[in-house]
């Protein structure tokens, strides 16, 4: 049985935006802003527009994001394109 606790949905919901908060000004691996990535657009905008713009997404559009970020991160490492 995990014991963990659950967080509750505005608990996940907070730690989600911290962590893809800098995503949104900035490559991670370096890159400057790689058009492949689903944040190109986002990164282009003024910091205002950005914090709108993460602040609008459900928890699930974040926990997408920060997953494809974990990927890229592993792949990178592995030395993949």
């Amino acid at each position: 049985m995990n014991n963990t606790p659950k967080c509750s949905d505005e608990e996940t919901r907070q730690r989600l935006q911290k962590a893809i908060a800098g995503l949104v000004v900035e490559c991670p691996q370096g890159h400057k802003n790689p058009t492949m990535c689903p944040l190109y657009l986002v990164r282009s905008k003024r910091s205002a527009t950005r914090s709108k713009w993460l602040e609008s997404l459900s928890s699930e559009d974040m926990a997408f994001v920060a997953d494809y970020h974990r990927v890229c991160l592993e792949w990178q490492e592995a030395g993949c394109p």
